[in-house]
């Protein structure tokens, strides 16, 4: 399995100034192709990679925020050949699809499938399996994801207890958008993604949708203070870096 990062950038101040890229991550298992959480400009970092999206298998959405979920729809339109190859599957919440839907009517005969994402459920996507966790605390109807114990992945939420268990893996991919936690923002701090490695004790902690405040901080020295702190290896993720798992 290899995850590549097609961009860093969370929250909307990061992704309109693309101090960082906002292209989400791309997933690869054997044969199996997927992209997770194609924000804006990702068709942009795909093409960059030359990444053919005509082999992509699914495309994952998280929740529905436009940092997450931007260029779904070119998205689709490429993994189905401009909509020429009724071919692969979008897995997402229902409110992506229904009342003010990121996800246009006239591409969803397109895929092969759309799929409403429910919690604590398992999927397939060409024999690689990966689990929704309970809804996240967040403004829209939001998901985290295991791929097996290999790849947990802590997407947008308030901290609640339970979250480290529930995505705790041997990598872990941590959303992190807050230096200091706030209450009217339902997103992870420092203190919450220091929090969930101590308890989730993964091999490799990997942060990443960084808000403003955590890039002014300089996130690789963040991750080299947890990784002091914490006697477990944190990195920051960077545009572009691929981890093998």
């Amino acid at each position: 399995m290899k995850l590549t990062f097609m961009g860093t950038a969370g929250a909307r101040f990061m992704v309109a100034k693309q101090l960082a890229a906002s292209g989400g991550m791309y997933l690869e298992d054997g044969a199996t192709r997927i992209s997770l959480d194609p924000g804006p400009g990702a068709i942009v970092q795909y093409a960059k990679r030359k990444v053919d999206l005509t082999k992509l298998d699914a495309i994952v959405i998280s929740h529905r925020h436009l940092d997450h979920s931007g260029d779904v729809n070119v998205m689709v339109e490429a993994m189905t050949d401009g909509g020429f190859k009724h071919r692969g599957r979008l897995y997402c919440p229902s409110d992506a699809l229904d009342e003010d839907p990121v996800v246009l009517n006239y591409l969803r005969r397109f895929p092969e499938e759309i799929i409403r994402l429910e919690p604590d459920t398992s999927y397939s996507v060409n024999g690689t399996t990966f689990t929704t966790s309970p809804q996240h605390i967040h403004q829209s109807e939001t998901y985290g994801f295991r791929f097996g114990d290999r790849l947990g992945w802590v997407t947008d939420s308030k901290y609640y207890d339970g979250i480290a268990e529930q995505h705790k893996a041997e990598v872990m991919v941590i959303h992190t958008v807050l230096m200091q936690c706030r209450d009217e923002l339902p997103h992870l701090c420092l203190d919450d993604v220091a929090r969930i490695i101590r308890d989730a004790k993964p091999r490799l902690a990997i942060l990443t949708h960084f808000g403003m405040t955590v890039w002014r901080a300089h996130p690789w020295e963040l991750a080299a203070d947890l990784t002091q702190k914490l006697g477990i290896e944190v990195k920051a993720a960077r545009d572009g870096m691929s981890v093998e798992l």
